[in-house]
């Protein structure tokens, strides 16, 4: 059983004394179900309604009173009626729209029961007119493919796991989580292909989870879908995405097709809304709050890069090249450290941004920009000499701090250089493997 972070998440909202109940969002196939099932074995009693099932649908259908709910779930169950020793967990919730409404009801008349619910396809009715979820007494989760911490985990090396947590992480363990890292941005974190990975040591086993996985996907789309219009647009999305991760696109003909950047739009805030990809729009101030600037064209980040590298075709690169800059033009490295900073929160959506300076003859764009501490931190992911990082000193040049950041396949080191107005600059040289980690090690290397 792969150990995930968010379980920390979990056991946190187990020991407060109300529990509004807990919806895990993310897309299919992320873990969500498993999670759960392994997060009741903290509990004495453990009830399981799946509402794909129509007797467990049925639970619902008399709109009963909470307690009385309750007690029938008990009785289906045969389990004692003890709400403080009991997780109850709603699977499959976008079935019923009475379970979403009774979600509010369980938080305001027991809230000493533990109600999770969950969904393959949540996010289709989520937002929905016809639908609303009772904002205010429920508490949200997402959860996302797997980290490279919760690879390290997956891979039994207690070892390796205790040096990505140290910091700074001596070198030679640097090399060899360098080395792991590479194998992860290979797999990706969708939870089968890792574990089939992990179990056979065979890609052309796990590219038949990638291949379920997307035609998985693309059998969602009439379910997420208003119209056929709407549905043939999503499958065109999805189909020619791949090609475009990790570009800044223009809507409007989106994938070499005649589609208007109206339907554009709609079509990919439904495939954003299901979490299977997400369009990240820049930030043209060095400080925060972020405002995104939504007339400019957006960036493209996948739900995951190992299902990226599938649908791409460039497996085999992995395998034929030193670097893992030179894959895919250097787009693949900048998706696997978008995926990883991702992960840094789980309380709130999956959230990218980067800056950008858009002026005639003096254009400059930051890879990423992450808050912490009241600071806005710029990201740079590149190899190459210190001298290269052009849009990195024009962000620092209207920054209001000394500090930024380079994330590169080198290693770990801290510079001291000078922009071109004199004022002098921390720049902190992080390797890959440690891109979720960037937080820690700027609040080690710089004095916030």
């Amino acid at each position: 059983m792969i150990k995930r972070t968010i379980e920390r998440d979990l056991e946190r909202w187990k020991n407060e004394s109300k529990h509004k109940p807990l919806v895990l969002r993310g897309a299919r196939q992320v873990g969500k179900t498993t999670v759960v099932k392994e997060f009741a074995k903290f509990f004495p009693i453990f009830l399981y309604v799946n509402l794909d099932l129509e007797a467990d649908r049925q639970l619902f259908a008399r709109e009963l009173k909470v307690r009385e709910l309750f007690q029938l779930i008990c009785l289906r169950f045969s389990q004692p009626i003890k709400p403080e020793e009991t997780l109850l967990f709603i699977d499959e919730i976008q079935f019923s729209s009475i379970a979403i409404k009774m979600l509010r009801y369980f938080y305001e008349e027991m809230p000493q029961l533990c109600v999770i619910a969950a969904g393959s396809l949540l996010e289709a009715v989520v937002g929905d007119k016809h639908q609303s979820f009772p904002v205010g007494r429920i508490e949200n989760l997402w959860v996302q493919p797997l980290s490279f911490e919760e690879y390290l985990g997956a891979l039994g090396r207690d070892d390796l796991l205790q040096a990505y947590h140290q910091v700074p992480a001596s070198m030679p363990f640097i090399e060899e989580l360098r080395r792991q890292f590479k194998i992860y941005s290979l797999l990706g974190g969708m939870p089968e292909a890792v574990a089939k990975y992990l179990e056979h040591k065979d890609m052309m086993i796990v590219n038949r989870v990638y291949e379920s996985l997307v035609s998985a996907y693309l059998e969602d789309v009439d379910k997420y879908a208003d119209d056929v219009s709407t549905a043939r647009a999503l499958v065109h999305i999805l189909k020619t995405a791949p090609a475009e991760a990790g570009k800044r696109i223009t809507l409007e003909g989106f994938g070499a097709s005649d589609y208007k950047a109206l339907t554009i739009r709609q079509a990919f805030d439904k495939l954003q809304k299901a979490q299977l990809l997400k369009l990240s729009f820049p930030v043209t101030s060095a400080m925060l709050p972020m405002v995104p600037q939504y007339r400019r064209k957006p960036r493209l980040q996948l739900l995951d890069t190992g299902l990226l590298n599938y649908q791409l075709g460039i497996q085999e690169e992995y395998f034929l090249s030193d670097s893992l800059e030179s894959i895919h033009k250097g787009l693949i490295i900048q998706h696997i450290v978008g995926q990883e900073l991702q992960s840094i929160w789980a309380s709130s959506p999956p959230k990218l941004s980067f800056w950008v300076r858009e002026k005639h003859q003096s254009s400059a764009e930051v890879d990423f920009v992450i808050p912490h501490r009241g600071k806005l931190f710029p990201i740079e992911v590149k190899s190459g000499s210190t001298g290269s990082l052009r849009s990195l000193m024009q962000f620092m040049l209207i920054s209001d701090h000394d500090m930024a950041i380079r994330i590169h396949e080198g290693s770990l080191s801290l510079d001291q250089l000078q922009l071109p107005d004199g004022r002098p600059i921390k720049l902190l040289n992080l390797p890959l493997c440690l891109s979720a980690k960037v937080r820690e090690y700027a609040d080690h290397f710089f004095a916030l």
